[in-house]
């Protein structure tokens, strides 16, 4: 089986769902998020002001194309890795892609609930919230359903049944993936 990345917005369970995944599969987890933060030293919140979201962009594209797929992990991308081209490329040839998805709404009140969303995660927008949501996922969700070969509404399952349900898919498709 190839790497199984996990692709949504923020707060689409995509680090939850992806640990079930891995526990599942007997496979490693990967969060690119988590590696990129443990490879400079620093949150992605503090790259950005420091540096710009142009600096931090490219050093996510780096983090994610030095992953070691060796061993066919589960990987958690971050939410906005799909907006460069290079990573949509990187991401189609080398895995299997699963799109986690769930209304702004669903997800404007998990932001907020979200304790690791306040120090770790930088604004994308001057907006509110709920309008930055919104704004977002209207540029963001055609991306990510160009990609998905899979796709999962993690409102209607919580992070274990959506791993379930996923390894359900990769059981019923054979060879497919």
């Amino acid at each position: 089986m190839r790497p199984i990345f996990l692709i949504g917005y923020r707060c689409t369970g995509k680090t939850s769902t992806g640990k079930y995944l891995a526990e599942l599969l007997n496979k490693n987890f990967i969060d690119t998020d988590l590696v990129l933060e443990s490879t400079f030293g620093t949150s992605i919140a503090q790259m950005v002001a420091r540096h710009g979201w142009p600096y931090f962009r490219t050093k996510e594209t780096e983090t994610l194309t030095n992953l070691d797929l060796e061993s066919a992990p589960v990987i958690a991308t971050g939410g906005g890795i799909i907006l460069a081209e290079e990573n949509r490329a990187f991401l189609k040839e080398n895995g299997v892609v699963v799109y986690l998805y769930a209304p702004a709404s669903v997800l404007t009140d998990r932001i907020r609930k979200d304790e690791n969303n306040t120090g770790r995660r930088p604004d994308l927008t001057r907006d509110s919230l709920a309008l930055e949501t919104k704004k977002m996922l209207e540029i963001r969700n055609p991306l990510y359903q160009a990609l998905a070969e899979i796709s999962i509404n993690t409102e209607e399952y919580v992070p274990k049944a959506a791993a379930r349900r996923i390894m359900a898919v990769l059981t019923d498709s054979g060879s497919k993936f």
